[in-house]
């Protein structure tokens, strides 16, 4: 509900300090039923309830206060419309990075060959080097906006794993 209210009155251009709250509400309401009924010359106390009653719920039925916009129609925030325009723009963006997507597949693939597959000490360490290649792809898509960016940090990463995995390898050997 919160969410809906804040958007709405966004789309309708009112700020929460415009708007009423419980004080200002009454005096609105009053003024606006009184304006509805057009008792400002007569005196409400000379009225009794139950004819007051009468003409609000016969006239004005029950009272309320509407606010003029500048637009004929009222906006309105939606939940649907605006999940619907998320969903565009994730398959737009989903469209422009299917390459990295498909690159991102394709090395958890290569990745998940299972280590036994892999008979020498060496397939071992060549596994964790790719391991390290799909981690900088990963961080790649996740910061890097630009191709040159993510590049740059799939290289660094693919830097690092053999730094990892080659001085450890190279005590081994």
């Amino acid at each position: 509900m919160w969410i809906y209210t804040h958007y709405t009155l966004a789309l309708r251009n009112r700020h929460p300090e415009e708007i009423s709250g419980e004080y200002r509400a009454i005096l609105e309401l009053a003024a606006a039923m009184q304006t509805e009924l057009d008792i400002e010359d007569t005196d409400p106390s000379v009225l009794r309830e139950k004819q007051l009653k009468d003409r609000i719920d016969k006239e004005i039925r029950g009272g309320a206060v509407s606010y003029a916009y500048p637009d004929t129609t009222l906006k309105s925030y939606s939940i649907w419309k605006s999940l619907k325009v998320w969903f565009k723009s994730l398959k737009v963006w989903f469209k422009i990075n299917r390459w990295w997507f498909l690159a991102i597949l394709s090395t958890t693939i290569v990745c998940s060959i299972p280590w036994g597959f892999w008979s020498s000490t060496a397939g071992f360490w060549f596994s964790c080097w790719l391991w390290s290649i799909w981690f900088g792809q990963f961080r790649a898509f996740c910061i890097g906006t630009t191709v040159g960016s993510r590049l740059l940090i799939i290289l660094f990463w693919s830097f690092v794993g053999g730094l990892a995995v080659g001085i450890p390898g190279a005590f081994y050997y």
